[in-house]
Protein backbone atom coordinates (compact mmCIF):
# COMPACT_ATOMS: atom_id res chain seq x y z
CA UNK A 1 0.00 0.00 0.00
CA UNK A 2 1.07 3.59 -1.00
CA UNK A 3 2.12 5.88 1.13
CA UNK A 4 -0.69 8.37 0.71
CA UNK A 5 -3.26 6.13 1.40
CA UNK A 6 -1.58 4.59 4.89
CA UNK A 7 -1.63 8.30 5.64
CA UNK A 8 -5.16 9.06 5.27
CA UNK A 9 -5.65 5.16 6.68
CA UNK A 10 -4.27 6.22 10.10
CA UNK A 11 -5.39 9.70 10.66
CA UNK A 12 -9.11 8.70 9.73
CA UNK A 13 -8.65 5.68 12.18
CA UNK A 14 -7.55 7.64 15.10
CA UNK A 15 -10.28 10.36 14.19
CA UNK A 16 -12.72 7.61 13.90
CA UNK A 17 -12.08 6.15 18.15
CA UNK A 18 -12.10 9.63 19.15
CA UNK A 19 -8.37 11.10 19.16
CA UNK A 20 -8.26 15.01 18.67
CA UNK A 21 -8.36 15.93 15.26
CA UNK A 22 -5.12 17.98 15.46
CA UNK A 23 -3.49 15.10 17.14
CA UNK A 24 -4.47 12.59 14.77
CA UNK A 25 -3.09 14.35 11.74
CA UNK A 26 0.31 14.90 13.95
CA UNK A 27 0.43 10.97 14.71
CA UNK A 28 -0.22 10.23 11.35
CA UNK A 29 1.98 12.63 9.80
CA UNK A 30 4.94 11.37 12.39
CA UNK A 31 4.17 8.17 11.53
CA UNK A 32 4.86 7.93 8.07
CA UNK A 33 8.10 10.23 8.70
CA UNK A 34 9.18 7.30 10.79
CA UNK A 35 8.63 4.80 8.46
CA UNK A 36 9.49 6.18 5.06
CA UNK A 37 12.93 7.25 4.40
CA UNK A 38 12.00 10.09 1.83
CA UNK A 39 12.03 12.66 4.20
CA UNK A 40 13.13 12.70 8.19
CA UNK A 41 11.89 14.19 11.69
CA UNK A 42 13.76 17.16 11.16
CA UNK A 43 11.05 18.45 8.75
CA UNK A 44 8.33 18.74 11.39
CA UNK A 45 9.77 21.85 13.41
CA UNK A 46 10.85 23.52 10.00
CA UNK A 47 7.23 22.76 8.40
CA UNK A 48 5.49 23.50 11.83
CA UNK A 49 6.89 26.74 11.88
CA UNK A 50 6.56 27.69 8.03
CA UNK A 51 2.64 27.12 8.08
CA UNK A 52 2.53 30.18 10.54
CA UNK A 53 5.02 31.82 9.41
CA UNK A 54 3.09 34.08 6.86
CA UNK A 55 2.00 38.10 7.53
CA UNK A 56 -1.35 37.64 6.56
CA UNK A 57 -2.21 35.43 9.59
CA UNK A 58 -1.56 38.53 12.00
CA UNK A 59 -4.83 39.36 10.61
CA UNK A 60 -6.85 36.46 12.27
CA UNK A 61 -6.52 37.29 15.96
CA UNK A 62 -7.15 41.17 15.43
CA UNK A 63 -10.98 39.84 13.22
CA UNK A 64 -11.28 37.23 16.67
CA UNK A 65 -11.12 40.24 18.79
CA UNK A 66 -13.08 42.74 17.18
CA UNK A 67 -16.04 39.57 16.70
CA UNK A 68 -15.24 39.11 20.62
CA UNK A 69 -15.86 43.07 21.39
CA UNK A 70 -19.25 43.29 19.31
CA UNK A 71 -21.04 39.98 20.54
CA UNK A 72 -19.70 40.85 23.93
CA UNK A 73 -21.10 44.30 23.49
CA UNK A 74 -24.04 43.46 23.17
CA UNK A 75 -24.67 43.34 19.36
CA UNK A 76 -26.39 40.17 18.77
CA UNK A 77 -29.10 41.18 21.06
CA UNK A 78 -29.72 44.31 18.91
CA UNK A 79 -29.36 42.15 15.86
CA UNK A 80 -32.09 39.92 16.86
CA UNK A 81 -34.53 42.41 17.49
CA UNK A 82 -33.42 43.98 14.14
CA UNK A 83 -34.48 40.82 12.41
CA UNK A 84 -37.56 39.78 14.48
CA UNK A 85 -39.06 43.15 13.30
CA UNK A 86 -38.37 42.36 9.90
CA UNK A 87 -39.54 38.86 9.43
CA UNK A 88 -41.09 38.10 12.53
CA UNK A 89 -45.07 38.76 11.90
CA UNK A 90 -45.00 35.53 9.07
CA UNK A 91 -45.36 32.01 10.16
CA UNK A 92 -42.01 30.72 12.14
CA UNK A 93 -41.13 33.94 12.55
CA UNK A 94 -38.14 33.59 14.83
CA UNK A 95 -37.27 30.40 13.53
CA UNK A 96 -36.77 32.89 10.25
CA UNK A 97 -35.50 35.53 11.97
CA UNK A 98 -32.78 33.20 13.04
CA UNK A 99 -31.57 32.39 10.16
CA UNK A 100 -31.52 36.16 9.16
CA UNK A 101 -29.53 37.35 12.30
CA UNK A 102 -26.67 34.89 10.81
CA UNK A 103 -26.57 36.33 7.78
CA UNK A 104 -26.51 39.80 9.10
CA UNK A 105 -24.20 38.71 11.92
CA UNK A 106 -21.83 36.40 9.61
CA UNK A 107 -20.09 39.92 8.30
CA UNK A 108 -19.28 40.84 12.00
CA UNK A 109 -18.27 36.80 13.29
CA UNK A 110 -16.54 35.33 10.34
CA UNK A 111 -16.17 32.04 12.69
CA UNK A 112 -18.62 28.97 12.08
CA UNK A 113 -18.42 28.04 15.71
CA UNK A 114 -17.98 31.45 17.74
CA UNK A 115 -21.63 32.32 15.40
CA UNK A 116 -23.28 29.41 16.43
CA UNK A 117 -22.75 29.45 19.96
CA UNK A 118 -23.53 32.76 20.18
CA UNK A 119 -26.88 33.26 18.53
CA UNK A 120 -27.57 29.83 19.43
CA UNK A 121 -27.13 30.32 23.28
CA UNK A 122 -29.83 33.18 22.64
CA UNK A 123 -32.27 31.79 20.41
CA UNK A 124 -32.76 28.46 21.29
CA UNK A 125 -34.03 28.96 24.49
CA UNK A 126 -36.25 31.87 22.89
CA UNK A 127 -37.31 29.45 20.18
CA UNK A 128 -38.12 26.82 22.50
CA UNK A 129 -40.32 29.36 25.09
CA UNK A 130 -42.71 30.59 21.66
CA UNK A 131 -43.05 26.44 21.11
CA UNK A 132 -40.90 25.30 18.53
CA UNK A 133 -39.28 21.95 19.38
CA UNK A 134 -35.94 21.13 19.56
CA UNK A 135 -34.61 19.24 17.02
CA UNK A 136 -35.35 21.91 14.79
CA UNK A 137 -34.24 24.89 16.78
CA UNK A 138 -30.75 23.77 16.72
CA UNK A 139 -30.92 22.39 13.04
CA UNK A 140 -31.63 26.06 11.98
CA UNK A 141 -29.21 27.40 14.19
CA UNK A 142 -26.03 25.14 13.20
CA UNK A 143 -27.10 24.80 9.52
CA UNK A 144 -27.73 28.91 9.40
CA UNK A 145 -24.14 29.28 11.57
CA UNK A 146 -22.35 28.31 8.09
CA UNK A 147 -23.31 31.47 6.17
CA UNK A 148 -21.23 33.15 8.67
CA UNK A 149 -17.36 31.72 6.53
CA UNK A 150 -18.98 32.71 3.37
CA UNK A 151 -20.26 36.14 3.95
CA UNK A 152 -16.98 38.72 4.22
CA UNK A 153 -14.99 38.70 6.39
CA UNK A 154 -14.18 34.76 6.76
CA UNK A 155 -11.57 33.21 8.53
CA UNK A 156 -11.90 30.47 6.38
CA UNK A 157 -11.14 32.98 3.23
CA UNK A 158 -7.99 33.96 4.67
CA UNK A 159 -6.58 30.57 5.25
CA UNK A 160 -7.33 29.92 1.76
CA UNK A 161 -5.58 32.86 0.35
CA UNK A 162 -2.36 32.16 2.40
CA UNK A 163 -2.04 28.33 1.55
CA UNK A 164 -2.85 29.46 -2.23
CA UNK A 165 -1.28 32.85 -2.42
CA UNK A 166 -4.89 34.29 -3.60
CA UNK A 167 -6.57 37.75 -3.08
CA UNK A 168 -8.28 38.13 0.36
CA UNK A 169 -10.24 40.59 -0.82
CA UNK A 170 -11.46 39.22 -3.86
CA UNK A 171 -12.21 36.02 -2.41
CA UNK A 172 -14.40 37.94 0.29
CA UNK A 173 -16.35 39.65 -2.25
CA UNK A 174 -16.79 36.19 -4.18
CA UNK A 175 -18.59 34.85 -1.41
CA UNK A 176 -20.82 37.43 -0.88
CA UNK A 177 -23.67 36.66 -3.22
CA UNK A 178 -23.30 32.59 -2.90
CA UNK A 179 -23.81 33.65 1.31
CA UNK A 180 -26.63 35.24 0.55
CA UNK A 181 -28.26 32.69 -1.76
CA UNK A 182 -27.56 29.94 0.82
CA UNK A 183 -29.61 32.17 3.73
CA UNK A 184 -32.43 32.12 1.25
CA UNK A 185 -32.57 28.65 0.26
CA UNK A 186 -32.58 27.56 4.39
CA UNK A 187 -35.53 29.68 5.09
CA UNK A 188 -37.33 28.02 1.92
CA UNK A 189 -36.39 24.68 3.91
CA UNK A 190 -36.94 26.04 7.41
CA UNK A 191 -40.87 27.28 5.66
CA UNK A 192 -41.39 24.13 4.48
CA UNK A 193 -41.15 22.46 8.40
CA UNK A 194 -43.19 25.76 9.78
CA UNK A 195 -45.86 24.88 7.70
CA UNK A 196 -45.88 20.94 8.40
CA UNK A 197 -45.27 21.11 11.84
CA UNK A 198 -47.76 24.45 12.10
CA UNK A 199 -46.00 26.88 14.02
CA UNK A 200 -47.35 30.33 14.45
CA UNK A 201 -46.10 33.82 13.63
CA UNK A 202 -43.31 34.95 16.49
CA UNK A 203 -45.67 38.42 16.74
CA UNK A 204 -48.71 38.59 16.44
CA UNK A 205 -48.67 41.49 14.14
CA UNK A 206 -46.06 43.34 11.33
CA UNK A 207 -43.90 45.87 13.17
CA UNK A 208 -44.19 49.81 12.44
CA UNK A 209 -41.93 51.26 10.32
CA UNK A 210 -40.65 53.28 13.27
CA UNK A 211 -39.89 50.56 15.09
CA UNK A 212 -38.19 48.94 11.57
CA UNK A 213 -36.46 51.49 11.53
CA UNK A 214 -35.17 52.14 15.59
CA UNK A 215 -34.00 48.55 15.53
CA UNK A 216 -31.97 49.18 12.10
CA UNK A 217 -30.33 52.30 13.86
CA UNK A 218 -29.67 50.42 16.86
CA UNK A 219 -27.73 47.49 15.36
CA UNK A 220 -26.13 49.55 12.03
CA UNK A 221 -23.22 50.66 13.69
CA UNK A 222 -21.56 47.40 14.09
CA UNK A 223 -22.88 45.80 10.43
CA UNK A 224 -21.39 48.28 8.61
CA UNK A 225 -17.75 47.46 10.28
CA UNK A 226 -17.59 44.37 7.64
CA UNK A 227 -18.36 47.62 4.98
CA UNK A 228 -16.03 49.05 5.44
CA UNK A 229 -13.29 46.45 5.77
CA UNK A 230 -13.83 44.84 2.50
CA UNK A 231 -14.13 48.26 0.83
CA UNK A 232 -10.80 48.96 2.27
CA UNK A 233 -9.13 45.91 0.86
CA UNK A 234 -10.71 46.22 -2.55
CA UNK A 235 -9.71 49.43 -3.39
CA UNK A 236 -6.02 49.01 -1.42
CA UNK A 237 -6.32 51.49 1.27
CA UNK A 238 -5.60 49.08 3.91
CA UNK A 239 -4.10 45.50 4.09
CA UNK A 240 -6.12 42.70 5.89
CA UNK A 241 -4.23 42.97 8.98
CA UNK A 242 -4.51 46.69 8.97
CA UNK A 243 -8.18 46.27 8.56
CA UNK A 244 -7.78 43.89 11.18
CA UNK A 245 -6.30 46.24 13.48
CA UNK A 246 -9.14 49.07 12.30
CA UNK A 247 -11.74 46.78 12.79
CA UNK A 248 -10.95 46.42 16.56
CA UNK A 249 -11.04 50.20 17.12
CA UNK A 250 -14.35 49.86 15.94
CA UNK A 251 -15.58 47.20 18.21
CA UNK A 252 -14.10 49.19 21.11
CA UNK A 253 -15.70 52.27 20.18
CA UNK A 254 -19.01 50.94 19.13
CA UNK A 255 -19.42 48.94 21.92
CA UNK A 256 -17.67 51.15 24.55
CA UNK A 257 -18.96 54.29 23.34
CA UNK A 258 -21.83 53.82 21.59
CA UNK A 259 -23.90 50.73 22.95
CA UNK A 260 -21.96 52.02 26.38
CA UNK A 261 -22.43 47.63 27.14
CA UNK A 262 -18.26 46.56 27.90
CA UNK A 263 -16.72 46.58 30.42
CA UNK A 264 -13.06 45.51 31.90
CA UNK A 265 -13.65 42.71 32.73
CA UNK A 266 -15.61 41.91 29.41
CA UNK A 267 -12.82 43.28 27.52
CA UNK A 268 -10.46 40.61 29.43
CA UNK A 269 -12.46 37.96 28.83
CA UNK A 270 -12.26 38.96 25.13
CA UNK A 271 -8.79 39.07 25.16
CA UNK A 272 -8.68 35.55 26.78
CA UNK A 273 -11.71 34.13 24.07
CA UNK A 274 -9.53 35.68 20.82
CA UNK A 275 -6.30 33.84 21.99
CA UNK A 276 -7.90 30.61 22.74
CA UNK A 277 -9.59 30.65 19.20
CA UNK A 278 -6.06 32.10 17.66
CA UNK A 279 -3.87 29.55 19.70
CA UNK A 280 -6.22 26.69 18.55
CA UNK A 281 -6.16 27.88 14.40
CA UNK A 282 -2.16 28.17 14.60
CA UNK A 283 -1.66 24.78 16.15
CA UNK A 284 -3.96 23.02 13.23
CA UNK A 285 -2.18 25.48 10.66
CA UNK A 286 1.12 24.34 12.11
CA UNK A 287 0.46 20.52 12.35
CA UNK A 288 -1.14 20.03 9.17
CA UNK A 289 1.29 21.83 7.22
CA UNK A 290 3.25 18.79 7.97
CA UNK A 291 0.60 16.65 6.34
CA UNK A 292 0.50 18.93 3.49
CA UNK A 293 4.14 18.51 2.73
CA UNK A 294 4.30 14.56 2.72
CA UNK A 295 1.58 15.22 0.06
CA UNK A 296 4.00 17.32 -2.03
CA UNK A 297 6.80 14.85 -1.58
CA UNK A 298 4.22 12.26 -2.66
CA UNK A 299 3.14 13.71 -5.89
CA UNK A 300 -0.27 14.04 -4.48
CA UNK A 301 -1.26 16.78 -6.76
CA UNK A 302 -0.24 15.25 -10.25
CA UNK A 303 -1.14 11.72 -8.90
CA UNK A 304 -4.45 13.35 -8.12
CA UNK A 305 -5.01 15.56 -11.58
CA UNK A 306 -4.12 11.88 -13.54
CA UNK A 307 -7.03 10.35 -11.68
CA UNK A 308 -9.53 12.71 -11.96
CA UNK A 309 -8.60 13.37 -15.52
CA UNK A 310 -10.01 9.65 -16.54
CA UNK A 311 -12.93 10.53 -15.06
CA UNK A 312 -13.62 13.79 -16.98
CA UNK A 313 -11.78 16.82 -18.51
CA UNK A 314 -14.66 19.26 -18.37
CA UNK A 315 -13.40 22.00 -15.15
CA UNK A 316 -16.86 21.99 -13.98
CA UNK A 317 -16.56 18.23 -14.06
CA UNK A 318 -13.64 18.47 -11.86
CA UNK A 319 -14.93 20.96 -9.67
CA UNK A 320 -17.88 19.02 -8.98
CA UNK A 321 -16.03 15.63 -8.31
CA UNK A 322 -13.85 18.29 -5.84
CA UNK A 323 -17.10 19.62 -3.99
CA UNK A 324 -17.72 15.49 -3.71
CA UNK A 325 -14.70 14.46 -1.80
CA UNK A 326 -14.68 17.44 0.55
CA UNK A 327 -17.75 16.99 1.42
CA UNK A 328 -17.18 13.71 2.23
CA UNK A 329 -13.80 14.09 3.81
CA UNK A 330 -15.65 16.97 5.31
CA UNK A 331 -18.02 14.42 7.59
CA UNK A 332 -15.08 13.29 9.39
CA UNK A 333 -12.52 16.11 9.70
CA UNK A 334 -12.94 19.88 10.85
CA UNK A 335 -13.14 22.56 7.85
CA UNK A 336 -9.64 24.10 9.21
CA UNK A 337 -7.30 21.00 9.02
CA UNK A 338 -9.40 19.66 6.05
CA UNK A 339 -8.64 23.41 3.76
CA UNK A 340 -4.68 23.38 4.95
CA UNK A 341 -4.41 19.44 3.77
CA UNK A 342 -6.27 19.86 0.77
CA UNK A 343 -6.38 23.48 -1.19
CA UNK A 344 -2.94 23.41 -2.08
CA UNK A 345 -2.78 19.93 -3.95
CA UNK A 346 -6.55 20.99 -5.31
CA UNK A 347 -5.38 24.91 -6.13
CA UNK A 348 -2.49 23.27 -8.78
CA UNK A 349 -5.56 20.59 -10.28
CA UNK A 350 -7.68 23.54 -10.54
CA UNK A 351 -5.38 25.60 -12.41
CA UNK A 352 -4.02 23.02 -14.52
CA UNK A 353 -7.53 22.38 -16.03
CA UNK A 354 -8.48 26.15 -16.21
CA UNK A 355 -10.59 26.76 -13.16
CA UNK A 356 -10.75 30.59 -11.87
CA UNK A 357 -9.03 30.07 -8.19
CA UNK A 358 -11.45 32.53 -6.48
CA UNK A 359 -14.30 30.24 -7.98
CA UNK A 360 -12.73 27.14 -6.58
CA UNK A 361 -11.55 28.74 -3.12
CA UNK A 362 -15.23 29.35 -2.27
CA UNK A 363 -16.77 26.31 -3.60
CA UNK A 364 -14.18 24.46 -1.67
CA UNK A 365 -14.98 26.78 1.39
CA UNK A 366 -18.41 26.30 1.52
CA UNK A 367 -18.31 22.23 0.63
CA UNK A 368 -15.86 22.08 3.91
CA UNK A 369 -18.39 23.59 5.98
CA UNK A 370 -21.23 21.15 5.15
CA UNK A 371 -19.16 18.91 7.01
CA UNK A 372 -19.61 20.47 9.95
CA UNK A 373 -23.15 19.50 9.78
CA UNK A 374 -22.84 15.90 8.46
CA UNK A 375 -23.07 13.15 10.63
CA UNK A 376 -20.94 11.47 12.52
CA UNK A 377 -18.62 14.16 13.54
CA UNK A 378 -21.39 17.33 13.16
CA UNK A 379 -19.68 19.56 15.02
CA UNK A 380 -22.15 22.51 15.13
CA UNK A 381 -25.12 20.31 16.00
CA UNK A 382 -23.14 19.01 18.84
CA UNK A 383 -22.31 22.46 20.33
CA UNK A 384 -26.31 23.20 19.92
CA UNK A 385 -27.36 19.82 21.11
CA UNK A 386 -25.44 20.83 24.12
CA UNK A 387 -27.10 23.89 24.11
CA UNK A 388 -30.69 22.74 23.80
CA UNK A 389 -29.59 19.67 26.06
CA UNK A 390 -31.19 17.17 23.67
CA UNK A 391 -29.57 14.16 21.95
CA UNK A 392 -27.61 14.01 18.42
CA UNK A 393 -29.87 11.25 17.25
CA UNK A 394 -32.63 13.85 17.24
CA UNK A 395 -31.86 16.36 14.78
CA UNK A 396 -31.24 13.16 11.96
CA UNK A 397 -35.47 13.47 11.13
CA UNK A 398 -34.92 16.48 9.57
CA UNK A 399 -30.85 17.41 8.98
CA UNK A 400 -31.45 15.74 5.66
CA UNK A 401 -33.12 17.74 3.99
CA UNK A 402 -31.42 21.12 5.31
CA UNK A 403 -27.86 18.95 3.77
CA UNK A 404 -29.30 18.15 0.63
CA UNK A 405 -30.71 22.24 0.14
CA UNK A 406 -27.16 22.88 1.06
CA UNK A 407 -25.30 20.96 -0.81
CA UNK A 408 -27.65 22.36 -3.71
CA UNK A 409 -26.53 25.34 -3.34
CA UNK A 410 -22.94 24.60 -3.65
CA UNK A 411 -23.36 22.65 -7.07
CA UNK A 412 -25.24 26.25 -8.33
CA UNK A 413 -22.10 28.20 -7.19
CA UNK A 414 -20.18 24.59 -9.37
CA UNK A 415 -22.06 25.03 -12.51
CA UNK A 416 -22.61 28.87 -12.32
CA UNK A 417 -19.10 30.41 -11.52
CA UNK A 418 -20.78 33.89 -12.35
CA UNK A 419 -22.31 33.91 -9.03
CA UNK A 420 -18.85 33.83 -7.44
CA UNK A 421 -16.75 35.89 -9.78
CA UNK A 422 -18.84 38.51 -10.59
CA UNK A 423 -18.49 40.42 -8.06
CA UNK A 424 -14.91 40.70 -7.70
CA UNK A 425 -14.74 41.27 -11.61
CA UNK A 426 -16.87 44.54 -11.02
CA UNK A 427 -15.34 45.86 -7.60
CA UNK A 428 -11.90 44.85 -8.39
CA UNK A 429 -10.84 46.79 -11.68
Amino acid sequence: MGVIPVLFIIMLFLIFIGVPIVYSIGIAAAWILLTNDFAGLTILPSRMFKGIDAFVLASIPFFLFAAELLSRGGLIKKIIDFSSSLIGHVKGGLAQANILASIFFAGVQGTVTADSAAIGGLLIPAMREAGYDDDLNVVVTATSSCIGPIIPPSILMIIYAILTETSVADLFLGGAIPGLILGLALMGITHYWVVRRGYQPYRQQRASRQEIITTFIRSSPAMIVPLFIVLGLVFGVVTPTESGILACLAGLLISGLIYRELSLASIIEALKGTLYTTTIIYVILATTTVFSEILVRQFFAQKLTSLILQVTSNPVGILALMTVVIFILGMAIDTNPLLVMLAPPLYKVGIFVGIDPIHLGVVLVMSALIGTISPPVSLLLCINCGIAKIPLARTYKIVWSYLIVMFLVVLLAVFFPALITWLPSVLSK
